[in-house]
């Protein structure tokens, strides 16, 4: 038997659910072209509030969701933060494959070149993490235990 959760879910899969019930949204509004380059928004439900989102739905049933500035900004900076901490994450994941002798050292020149790449805007490019850590590794060889000189008995 399917627990309440399991059928809250399944709802919400099965149906075409819109963004606005899924989120529980106060306010919902009807937008109505006037003019080329005018339209009116009626409110259905809520009122204005410069805090929260506003979910529209226009006469042809195309739904939109207008956001204050500061909302949007937060979102963004919140993307941003989650993309550098992945970023992070695999950079210390590249950095242990290839058996570093101090960690913090090579996770120091990491940093210093993935900072080195930040875009004018402050967001960081894609980044091929393991090429980097492998041209550090060629740059500071001495910053990586060379496992075939230990295996061959040459230390």
């Amino acid at each position: 038997m399917a627990t309440p959760k399991q059928v809250k879910n399944k709802n919400i899969t099965s149906k075409k659910a819109n963004l606005g019930e899924i989120l529980n949204v106060q306010n919902l509004g009807y937008l109505q072209r006037i003019s080329e380059d005018v339209l009116e928004v009626y409110l259905q439900n809520g009122s204005f509030n410069s805090k929260e989102p506003w979910f529209l739905k226009d006469n042809g049933g195309q739904e939109y969701v207008v956001l204050p500035q500061h909302v949007l900004k937060n979102i963004i900076s919140l993307i941003r933060k989650a993309h550098e901490d992945r970023l992070r994450v695999e950079l210390e994941r590249d950095i242990i494959s290839l058996t570093p002798i101090d960690f913090d050292d090579v996770m120091s020149v990491a940093t210093s070149r993935v900072e080195s790449l930040r875009n004018k805007d402050g967001s960081l490019p894609h980044i091929n993490t393991m090429q980097l850590i492998k041209d550090i590794k060629k740059d500071h060889p001495n910053l990586f235990l060379n496992l075939d000189s230990i295996i061959g008995g040459r230390i």
